[in-house]
């Protein structure tokens, strides 16, 4: 399990219970819980890759990126530098059961089984997304860093 005191360790987290909450989901008949769990996961995996590889940025707009709720502006940054198996509507679509599985009120929504399986595979497809980027970082600052140790020699 990932360093669970870091974005991409408390998706993780996330993701491992939204996949077990659909047995209880379907107990009960209820998927708002699986629903509102995948949003919140696919939020942490995209801050992971906004933290990881925007990080050199360091401005203003990261540190509102890193506050939001809102999957579309978060996808929209990873976007315009990595490619995604998902897309933007997919994001939208994910995110609007961040508040309104969750809440009461004029925008409660009652997830179906159809919809918390397609919350699902969005996530899972996000989840690999997240983990080649990470992946794909680390080793860039491996080889970054290996070529500055050869460089000590002069």
């Amino acid at each position: 399990m990932a360093e669970l005191n870091s974005y991409y360790g408390m998706g993780m987290n996330d993701y491992y219970y939204a996949k077990g909450s659909m047995k209880t989901s379907s107990e009960i008949g209820n998927y708002n819980g699986t629903a509102s769990l995948c949003a919140q996961s696919a939020e942490k995996f995209l801050k992971a890759v906004i933290e990881v590889c925007f990080v050199e940025e360091g401005s203003d707009e990261m540190m509102h990126l890193l506050r939001t709720h809102n999957l579309r502006p978060l996808y929209n940054k990873i976007s315009s530098k990595y490619q995604l198996s998902i897309a933007s509507r997919d994001c939208k679509w994910l995110g609007d059961f961040y508040f309104d599985a969750r809440y009461p009120g004029d925008n409660f929504v009652v997830v179906t089984e159809e919809d918390a399986i397609e919350c699902l595979d969005i996530l899972e497809k996000l989840k690999e997304d997240t983990e080649k980027i990470l992946s794909q970082e680390k080793e860039k600052r491996h080889r970054a860093k290996a070529a500055l140790k050869g460089l000590k020699c002069f």
